[in-house]
């Protein structure tokens, strides 16, 4: 059961990376960055997917290791597509130099720890639950710091877009994102419905940069906003 709901996930990732990928010309290149963090986490979902048919072993292993590199790198790159996004919908606060340096510091800080975390302190364990088996990190300590930073500052963005474009979209995903995450400490899988709602919520957000790109209307900013340092 489990399996299946993880097996649908990722296909819903990998339509999702679609629609992203296909409004890169109109929207920018975030979609393209939307568009591969989602692949991402259809890996992520499919590769619990798959764990019972492979077992516990070097093989489950081997395709459990790259969902934390995924986690730690792909999460606060979230940040750098959503300020594009938001910069593109009038939110042009986010396109000043100092907004742009003290964010490209803040993500590469973020992924600096994911790494730490999740990369070089990472010891593989076996956990079952339902009929799902996966590896998880037996070092992880105390909550996961760059994601719920990520959410906050996704939250935020999402609230000024809301106000400068009237588009509630991002900044409710991020929300359930959040409400998801806090639930999966029991249910592992309610994080990765969460991850779902969120990029959802990001590619409806892509669409409606799409959109706002061919408004001359909308102001568009001057400078790229939050590159990573």
């Amino acid at each position: 059961m489990i399996s299946t709901l993880m097996a649908s996930i990722a296909v819903c990732m990998l339509i999702l990376a679609g629609l992203a990928a296909r409004r890169r010309s109109a929207a920018g290149p975030a979609a393209a960055l939307v568009a591969v963090i989602c692949v991402g986490l259809a890996y992520d979902s499919g590769a619990v997917a798959i764990g019972r048919l492979l077992g516990f072993g070097s093989a489950l292993e081997a395709v459990n290791a790259p969902r934390f590199w995924i986690h730690a790198v792909f999460t606060p790159l979230l940040i750098v597509a959503a300020a594009a996004l938001a910069a593109r919908l009038g939110v042009t606060a986010l396109a000043r130099r100092a907004v742009r340096i003290a964010g490209g510091v803040l993500v590469t800080a973020l992924i600096a720890l994911g790494v730490a975390d999740d990369i070089i302190a990472l010891r593989l364990e076996p956990r079952g639950y339902a009929d799902t088996l996966r590896y998880g990190n037996a070092a992880t300590a105390g909550p996961p710091i760059p994601a719920i930073v990520t959410m906050v500052v996704l939250v935020v963005i999402g609230v000024l877009v809301w106000r400068v474009a009237r588009f509630p979209w991002l900044c409710l995903g991020a929300l359930a994102m959040f409400a998801a995450a806090a639930a999966g400490a029991a249910h592992f899988w309610l994080g990765n419905v969460g991850e779902l709602l969120l990029q959802l919520a990001v590619v409806a957000t892509v669409a409606r940069a799409a959109r706002a790109g061919a408004d001359p209307a909308l102001p568009q900013p001057s400078q790229p906003p939050l590159q990573p340092a």
